[in-house]
């Protein structure tokens, strides 16, 4: 775990305005910075980025955050990734846990093999390219698929020689250990090494941090198979890539949407024509790696397959592997082109805006799930009825409780003719019985260790939720406050099912100037302290205060990153953002920070005052506290000399 002190660090030494400005281009309008949002599409620049506060916030779609928000949204990594990344462009070192000399020379083993194996990559993209431009067949191939100079410069398309060691010409020993762990050369039974890739055009692989980690090729003249990969290598593994992630992901943020095909070709060409969202799987179904790395980009993924069995096949094991995803600001999306045609030839066919269109009347889930089980089973006759519940129950045990899985339950149910309440006894019952096998089967798995080792296996929990341990993936808003979890963020987290308290306006004022200037915390006197502590309108501020003090934030976007995302906290900043992403920097935050507790001190003079009153001053005590409270109260409201 990265430690929330190496975290402020980080934050303090990173400028956001640089960072972002590598990305997105900005000019400069009054204290702030401002562009077109990279999360949507947009012509007209509210995407605003604040030096001074060290945040950013679009006034079009919503999205706000930090540093390392930006770029767990933008690059679609983890909040680890992102750590790690940023750290790395400013020269600091990431923290780890103690390891062991024999883990650390691992590690260090790993790390130099990748860096030989990204090297050799590099080599051979840079020959491959090369190559393109005196392969006439390769380049009147692309050239009538109607792909043009700028696109095959985008996906860096290259063409690897019909010649059985051509890439000796690139390195220094063919026989190098290395070149067979990359994946680029093979080797047959007799020990005789050859390129993988032959007579093909290339497509580099790269991964979503645009590093070249595989390769894919495309026979031109007759053979099999049309298409070829790299291997599964240390860098590569086509259940975790996407084709096209790392050259789509601008077009992701501002379609809205992802475009998941089936084939590289279709990836190129959309692009040409004008769509520059869509990726593609390697030759295998949609796994759960996949979707876990597209939910990191965006809420709606679209699923484009060939409406014969193989696509419809194809489809199903995707909503399977979804269905662990799938949750109430998650979008999916399934879409059969017409018999005949994949996405390359119905654009060029009918046009970008009519494959637009039928994109737009893709199958929701729900639609597809339903209609699904309905082709299988006879839902007229009871036992077609029994049947589809039997075999679904595995499906709809593996959804996670939220609004969307309860009403596609709710529809189930009325399909097989249940009552909600008579489906949902029987998916419990059968998640309890998939526990009590999980169970049995983890008793066995440590019966048997014990015997094979002589020795007392560790003790491990093997009555879990299984729910509890579907790891669902950040949602397309997921990072708006940072995207990390166990945060500081007051001691009322999961208050769910209680109103969150009133915020009057001067303690909004209080929060959005701590937001905006969160050295005052340090500068608090013994009074203004009372006065915020003994205020019951100040409770959120407090915890502000206690929350720079324990984190030492140094700006806003590190008090936004120290935040527990689900505590009441969060939320009341949440809606300031907006608001200070729109006001230019205070001339003295410290002299509005003074008058907002002054005025706070009056109201509270003012109420004890008139509690007073309304007791009748009874005793010399009460009378003495009156007459202190006034002269309290003049003191407060006399006008300054000068």
């Amino acid at each position: 775990m990265i430690p929330e002190t190496f975290v402020q660090e980080l934050l303090a030494r990173v400028d956001i305005a640089d960072l972002i400005g590598r990305h997105v281009s900005l000019r400069k309008r009054g204290a702030n910075l401002v562009g077109l949002c990279p999360f949507h599409g947009e012509k007209t620049p509210s995407f605003t980025v604040s030096p001074t506060k060290q945040f950013y916030h679009c006034f079009g779609c919503g999205v706000s955050g930090n540093a390392i928000s930006f770029y767990i949204n933008y690059l679609g990594v983890s909040f680890p990734e992102a750590v790690r990344t940023m750290a790395q462009e400013v020269g600091l070192q990431v923290p780890q846990s103690p390891k062991s000399p024999q883990q650390r020379r691992l590690e260090k083993e790993r790390q130099a093999i990748r860096s030989v194996h990204e090297r050799y990559l590099h080599q051979a993209q840079q020959f491959y390219q090369a190559q393109l431009k005196h392969a006439q067949p390769a380049l009147t191939y692309l050239r009538e698929r109607g792909i043009q100079a700028d696109t095959i410069k985008k996906f860096d398309i290259g063409w690897a020689p019909n010649e059985w060691q051509a890439l000796a010409r690139v390195f220094d020993s063919y026989q190098q250990p290395e070149l067979l762990e990359t994946g680029l050369i093979a080797q047959g039974r007799e020990g005789r090494r050859y390129d993988r890739l032959r007579g093909r055009i290339v497509f580099p692989i790269r991964n979503y941090r645009g590093h070249t980690v595989g390769f894919g090729g495309r026979l031109i003249a007759a053979g099999e198979p049309k298409y070829l990969n790299s291997p599964e290598t240390a860098l590569f593994s086509k259940s975790n890539e996407l084709y096209g992630i790392w050259e789509s992901r601008q077009g992701i943020h501002r379609e809205g949407y992802v475009l998941v095909v089936e084939g590289y070709m279709d990836v190129v060409a959309l692009a040409q024509l004008g769509l520059h969202n869509a990726v593609a799987t390697l030759g295998t179904a949609t796994t759960s790696q996949h979707l876990r790395r597209l939910t990191r980009f965006t809420n709606k993924i679209v699923f484009c397959f060939d409406a014969d069995r193989a696509g419809q096949q194809a489809a199903w094991r995707a909503l399977e592997h979804a269905l662990p995803f799938v949750r109430d600001d998650l979008s999916l999306h399934f879409m059969f082109l017409p018999a005949g045609h994949d996405p390359d030839s119905y654009a060029r066919e009918h046009g970008i805006q009519a494959f637009r269109d039928y994109v737009a009347q893709a199958q929701v889930f729900s639609e597809f799930f339903l209609k699904e089980w309905a082709s299988r089973h006879d839902l007229t006759l009871v036992e077609g009825r029994s049947a589809c519940v039997h075999e679904a129950l595995p499906y709809l045990a593996q959804l996670t409780p939220n609004n969307f899985s309860r009403q596609l339950c709710e529809a189930f149910a009325q399909q097989v003719r249940l009552t909600a309440d008579e489906l949902t006894a029987q998916i419990q019952q059968y998640q309890e019985q998939d526990r009590r096998r999980d169970g049995f089967a983890a008793q066995t798995q440590t019966a048997r260790q014990t015997t094979e080792h002589r020795a007392l296996a560790p003790t491990q929990g093997s009555t879990a939720s299984a729910a509890a341990m579907v790891q669902t993936g950040p949602s397309g808003q997921v990072g708006q406050m940072g995207g990390r979890q166990n945060r500081v963020g007051g001691p009322h987290k999961g208050r769910s099912g209680y109103a969150p308290r009133q915020v009057v306006p001067l303690a909004r004022r209080l929060l959005h100037l701590l937001l905006s200037s969160p050295e005052l915390a340090a500068q608090l006197d013994a009074d203004q302290l009372e006065i915020i502590v003994q205020s019951p309108h100040l409770v959120y501020v407090q915890e502000l205060i206690a929350l720079i003090n324990d984190t030492g934030s140094a700006h806003g976007g590190a008090l936004l990153q120290a935040l527990d995302p689900q505590s009441e906290l969060a939320v009341q900043l949440r809606e300031l953002t907006t608001e200070a992403a729109q006001e230019s920097a205070l001339p003295d935050p410290q002299a509005e920070w003074d008058d907002a507790l002054k005025r706070i001190e009056i109201d509270r003079i003012k109420a004890e005052q008139l509690k007073l009153i309304e007791q009748g001053l009874v005793d010399d005590g009460a009378r003495q506290r009156y007459q202190f409270l006034t002269r309290r109260l003049a003191e407060l409201t006399a006008a300054p000399t000068t």
